[in-house]
């Protein structure tokens, strides 16, 4: 099919001969088969495996997202290894996600990018009891945290604007204050030029609803209330 010559399937193949092509239609491409892992570490530590990997490629990639099996069952299936009960990979925050899938429109490059270093992370972890490359908390706070980084902000007030702001028309938007706490509106802010660029990769909706459900509402302010003493 022209769209594996497209996404560069045939090319990905071509540099590892031991996957192969499981199943194919005209919604995904099904890759199976094995994967040597090897990283030798600043540390001089070493990480060298062989793993079992099952990766279904999307037809509409990179707009839609790969997902990746461990299939070998050599990584323990918790959320403390990235790994959820089915033996599908957490790569990272689907925000990052879809950033690198439009950054790298060939499938190998993605791979490089994103899949293989969660895979040395992992093993590196199972191996030494730690990862290599810093770790994100899980929920809330580790959303918090990623989304401190790739928006440049700080605070989970910041973070909660900007997912508010990505998740609003953009003349709506404007009129909010400014996520960087410049002090002004966003439109007068050129951080608006940060979000336009995460407006292309996801649409308003899936930020509105991304919003709702991992993050808790930020605590209202108390009104501070004075008693007037009356002197007589």
């Amino acid at each position: 099919m022209q769209w594996l010559e497209s996404i560069g399937v045939r090319d990905f193949l071509a540099r590892h001969s031991s996957i192969r092509i499981k199943d194919l239609n005209d919604s995904y491409v099904e890759l199976e088969g094995e994967y040597d892992l090897y990283a030798r570490f600043e540390d001089d530590r070493v990480i060298k495996n062989c793993i079992e990997l099952r990766i279904i490629i999307p037809s509409d990639y990179p707009r839609a997202i790969p997902t990746v099996y461990e299939i070998s069952n050599q990584f323990p299936r918790t959320p403390d290894y990235h790994t959820y009960k089915d033996g599908s990979l957490c790569l990272t925050s689907e925000i990052r996600l879809r950033i690198a899938c439009i950054e790298n429109p060939k499938f190998a490059d993605f791979f490089d990018a994103i899949i293989e270093p969660c895979l040395l992370s992992i093993e590196y972890k199972i191996k030494f009891g730690v990862t290599p490359f810093g770790e994100l908390e899980h929920g809330e706070d580790g959303l918090i945290d990623d989304y401190e980084k790739l928006l440049g902000v700080n605070g989970k007030k910041s973070v909660m604007l900007s997912l508010k702001a990505l998740g609003m028309k953009y003349r709506q938007a404007n009129k909010l204050a400014c996520p960087c706490n410049c002090g002004v509106r966003l439109g007068r802010c050129s951080f608006r030029f940060r979000l336009k660029s995460m407006r292309k990769v996801i649409k308003r909706k899936w930020y509105r609803e991304h919003l709702a459900s991992n993050f808790t509402p930020l605590p209202k302010r108390q009104k501070l209330i004075t008693k007037v003493v009356c002197k007589k």
